[in-house]
């Protein structure tokens, strides 16, 4: 399964819940110290590293997908479907130049092509406000220098990327509604209800067309 969500959605701490109850092996983005590294070029030159650093995301996230194919039950922080979110946005408020973006969509189509989608997809919805206020309080300081704006921006793109998905079965959580990160009550409550779900779609109980919210 996948978790997807805007920076600061509370990814790596409902991941950790998941893999505690449901025995998945965990698969996180910032292993790879080779994105670590690229982000601080990134978000301080966005427009110069934007294309590099899709490239290297989705690289990074095909490898990962292959990695955890292998394994019976394995988590992932974000997946390679979602990873288009970001180069579409880059793109649409002029951080990636138009031939850029159809380079990127060219090796997006033909990677995800080879890979099959995940047994459940979970998208953590959440208001801006709340992501931005998780991000001062971790302080990275490569994060800390981006406007507001641009965080505005991302969350709108992944609601209008996940109003259309269809690739596998959908779980949205309202991260403003519970707090798994520091309410331990609603931490159980919806790792709960994801491993539920993530028996009943192993099982083959859920189309790829089944969508829920809590």
């Amino acid at each position: 399964m996948a978790v997807e969500g805007t920076v600061g959605s509370g990814k790596t701490s409902l991941i950790e819940r998941i893999a505690s109850l449901c025995g998945c092996r965990p698969f996180y983005e910032l292993s790879d110290k080779m994105i670590e590294d690229m982000l601080v070029h990134f978000y301080h030159d966005r427009k110069r590293w934007a294309f590099t650093m899709q490239i290297l995301f989705l690289t990074s996230r095909f490898e990962q997908i292959k990695e955890a194919s292998k394994i019976e039950k394995a988590v992932l922080d974000r997946s390679i479907f979602g990873d288009v979110v970001f180069a579409r946005m880059l793109h649409r408020y002029g951080d990636m130049k138009s031939h850029e973006l159809s380079v990127y969509e060219r090796l997006y189509s033909s990677l995800i092509d080879s890979v099959n989608p995940p047994y459940l997809m979970v998208y953590i919805k959440i208001s801006t406000d709340l992501a931005i206020n998780r991000i001062k309080l971790r302080g990275r300081d490569y994060e800390l220098i981006v406007e507001r704006e641009y965080w505005e921006n991302l969350n709108s793109e992944y609601e209008r990327y996940f109003l259309e998905y269809n690739r596998s079965p959908l779980m949205v959580i309202n991260a403003d509604r519970y707090d798994w990160v520091n309410n331990e009550r609603d931490g159980i409550y919806v790792a709960n209800k994801v491993k539920s779900l993530i028996e009943k779609s192993i099982s083959g109980e859920l189309s790829k067309d089944f969508r829920t919210e809590i």
